[in-house]
């Protein structure tokens, strides 16, 4: 079970939607088949004990979410979701036999409205699963099969697709912008970088650019996950990509390859090395200390280490990676209900302590990412410098399913050793700097030195 700290825009419009339903009566339906009215289809309600191996993700997911989530959220909450997550569907033809299990009585309610709705037995699950991981916050998710190999490709840094980055965002209440899920006329799918060399890069498809379709198939009211799993496919094939460029719609016709995103990139510049980690993946704590060696074996006069967009990863990466420019202590501190877990500097860290720190951040740097920032920052070891952090202070648990999917639960929080809580409110920086993200490495090093005196 990986535990993770990535920051990801994930499906929070349901959520909002499910909390204010109203809960039908609670009372448990038949075990036996029961019919819905005339011409419509037939839906076998079943204890959980009972329910064929298609639906039986739907009382695992259950169980999951009571047992591990960091926060409260009762049974009345997670019924009503998963009632919001069936009657979002599309509707269904007529005449078919569907099973829907009972994680609790309650539950009755769910199997209520999958006739007319749910398409097949997995599908109804399927929803109603996601109805429940949209109500607790926009880090838990379910992960069908298909987008949890997406994730695991990932983890590893190779994936094959386009090679480009997005985020889901819409703006506020307050005016300040916000990860989103489901996509729709705001809440919008954004090109934030594509990979250098890349299918998406020698297309043409550049930073900014909103992606309004997929094939021919607009992306609104469909998930991020749906969008990115149909973006992704094998190296050779094929995609036609949509996007909005300042009011131009443009489409690209891509060929997809296999891609391995550049966890880590380094130089010199005029005496001073630069690192830049892109992403916390399952050996990006290695590839760092290779870089920094190479790096100090240059004897550079000071670091730079830019965690500017990088959306976060795995926890264990970035204690690994922390510890490399710490000689002692803890790293963080992570809280869920029933334990609080600490975690020391690993010993054997590289970069010497008398050696000058700059470290970059941007509003795209999030919780992993915040995690190395806050600790260096916290023990005076470096000079933050950019804008606020995202300010995600969450771990995420991987649990599998027995259909071949996932589910991601939020299982903790994270302080800084001395207890402050970035959620939020994120990293302030020490020095606040708005670099051109477009600024050459040479370009970068300087401004961000003058910054930081």
């Amino acid at each position: 079970m990986n535990r993770s700290l990535k920051s990801s825009a994930l499906l929070l419009a349901i959520a909002l939607v499910a909390t204010a339903c109203t809960q039908g009566d609670d009372h448990a339906l038949p075990t036996t088949s029961t019919s819905a009215p005339e011409s419509s289809s037939t839906v076998a309600v079943v204890e959980c004990d009972e329910a064929p191996s298609e639906a039986s993700i739907l009382c695992e997911a259950y169980q999951l979410i009571s047992r591990h989530y960091v926060g409260d959220v009762g049974e009345d909450e997670l019924v009503a979701a998963a009632r919001v997550g069936v009657i979002a569907l599309d509707g269904a033809p007529e005449g078919i036999d569907l099973v829907c299990p009972l994680p609790t009585p309650s539950f009755s309610v769910v199997c209520s409205a999958w006739s007319g709705e749910v398409e097949s037995t997995t599908e109804g699950v399927e929803a109603a699963v996601m109805g429940m991981t949209q109500a607790l916050d926009v880090n838990s998710v379910y992960l069908d099969p298909d987008a949890l190999a997406l994730v695991e490709e990932e983890q590893i840094g190779q994936i094959q697709g386009i090679g480009a980055l997005v985020s889901a965002d819409e703006e506020g209440g307050d005016g300040e912008v916000v990860p989103c899920a489901v996509l729709s006329s705001t809440c919008v799918l954004t090109i934030v970088s594509t990979i250098a060399g890349g299918p998406a890069e020698r297309a043409g498809v550049m930073r900014g650019d909103v992606v309004v379709s997929v094939d021919g198939r607009r992306v609104e009211n469909r998930t991020i996950d749906e969008v990115t799993a149909k973006v992704r496919g094998e190296a050779g094939t094929t995609v036609t990509i949509g996007v909005d460029r300042e009011g131009t719609r443009i489409e690209f016709e891509i060929t997809r390859a296999a891609v391995s995103v550049p966890v880590v990139e380094s130089q010199m510049v005029d005496g001073s090395a630069y690192l830049r980690l892109n992403l916390f993946t399952d050996n990006s704590d290695e590839q760092v200390r290779s870089a920094l060696e190479g790096l100090l074996a240059q004897s550079p006069k000071v670091l730079v280490v830019d965690l500017r967009d990088n959306p976060g990863g795995l926890l264990d990466a970035a204690v690994s990676i922390a510890s490399q420019f710490l000689q002692g202590g803890e790293v963080v501190v992570t809280n869920s209900p029933t334990e609080s877990i600490p975690y020391a500097v690993i010993s054997g860290g590289v970069v010497p302590p008398d050696l000058p720190l700059v470290v970059l951040m941007n509003g795209g740097s999030a919780s992993a990412s915040e995690v190395v920032a806050a600790v260096l920052q916290e023990t005076g070891r470096a000079t933050i410098v950019g804008e606020p952090s995202f300010g995600k202070n969450t771990v995420q648990q991987r649990f599998n399913l027995s259909n071949g999917g996932g589910l991601k639960l939020t299982v903790a929080r994270w302080l800084t050793p001395e207890g402050h809580d970035f959620g939020d409110i994120g990293v302030i920086p020490d020095v606040e700097q708005v670099f051109d993200p477009a600024a050459d490495v040479a370009t970068l090093v300087a401004e961000s030195l003058a910054a930081a005196g």
